[in-house]
């Protein structure tokens, strides 16, 4: 037992090394390289621009973790692992993995000690400006990869999540904090309803290239805005995707008070959220999503804003006039719960 233990640990003191380095050869586009077949390191290194020996090193490592295989010859190859860190047109955990472990945000997780001491935001600790307005807008590369992220969880939830809530009900959904339209576009196609995309002006800009691959351009409004001011009015639904996550107490009521506003008196919003697990609860769920842990990753970027229990989530709609209709399951680590106006 006592070696366990101490496995279990170590594991955890090398969870950095771990990501790093699957970073680093994701970033390089190596699972990319060996989806086409296997190579060798030097054939490798040619392609990216690295020192051979450094590289083997990184790669022999990735290898006894399982993410590529090392054949005679100092040859890599892919594996079932690497296949989902293949980054292109349709965004993947790859994309995901960049976005959490970009050195950007690793300057954020630098200051988490010191912003457990002084209440600041870790990420504006590091880098004097905040992450989702200032910071993504001066900075292209980042907003890229948090938006090929956000498209990336928004499509591995769709299928489960639309086998379960019936958006048809409805003739107008609005996605608040919508990002790309990814969300709405795909409720849009699948039930045939209206749809309003409404997040900060910098976020939208560049939606409608996203909404035209679905083919959905003429049936979703774009709006850009700032749901701590207003919503527009216009749906009889609001779905909102961990967008309350980014807010503290306070400010997740400006926003639910907004979103009654904005609805008619028989409308709903519909929560999509992976939950806290309430203590005593399985701790992970069966994706490997660790809801606390990330709480921590959007503590880092969000001044007061993290993942919550399903009952902080309650009371906060309750402060701002909502009561639970109904909670459904999905099967994925992200629970839909609709609400309407008391």
């Amino acid at each position: 037992m006592h070696q366990s233990l101490r496995k279990k640990i170590y594991r955890i003191i090398y969870g950095y090394w771990q990501s790093q380095c699957v970073y680093v050869a994701t970033n390089l586009r190596i699972p990319n390289l060996l989806h086409d077949g296997p190579k060798t390191v030097e054939e490798i290194a040619e392609k990216t621009a690295t020192k051979v020996e450094k590289l083997y090193v990184v790669l022999r490592a990735l290898a006894h973790l399982g993410v590529f295989i090392e054949k005679p010859g100092r040859v890599f190859a892919a594996t079932e692992l690497s296949e989902f860190l293949i980054t292109n047109d349709s965004p993947s955990i790859g994309d995901f993995l960049m976005h959490i472990t970009e050195p950007n945000m690793w300057d954020g997780w630098r200051e988490l000690e010191n912003s457990l001491k002084t209440g600041e935001v870790p990420f504006e600790l590091a880098k004097g400006k905040d992450f989702y307005t200032s910071y993504m807008t001066e900075n292209p590369k980042s907003k890229n990869l948090f938006n090929n992220a956000m498209s990336y969880l928004t499509a591995e939830v769709v299928d489960p999540l639309f086998e379960v809530y019936d958006f048809g009900r409805f003739q107008t959904v609005m996605d608040v904090g919508g990002n790309q339209g990814t969300l709405i576009a795909n409720i849009v196609k699948r039930f045939g309803c209206k749809g309003i995309l409404f997040d900060l002006p910098h976020e939208v800009k560049t939606a409608p290239n996203n909404l035209a691959k679905y083919g959905v351009n003429d049936a979703v409004t774009v709006i850009g805005g700032s749901a701590l001011q207003s919503l527009p009015k216009g749906a009889d639904a609001i779905v909102m995707k961990y967008f309350l996550s980014v807010f503290s107490k306070e400010d997740s009521i400006k926003v639910l008070t907004n979103c009654r506003e904005a609805l008619p008196k028989d409308g709903r919003v519909i929560l999509l959220q992976t939950l806290v697990p309430a203590v005593g609860a399985p701790v992970e769920y069966p994706d490997g999503t660790i809801p606390a842990l990330a709480a921590v990753q959007m503590m880092i970027t969000n001044p007061g804003g993290y993942w919550r229990t399903e009952q902080e989530y309650k009371d906060l709609f309750a402060a701002s006039g909502f009561q639970l209709e109904q909670i459904f399951n999905t099967g994925t680590s992200v629970t839909a719960m609709e609400f309407s106006p008391i």
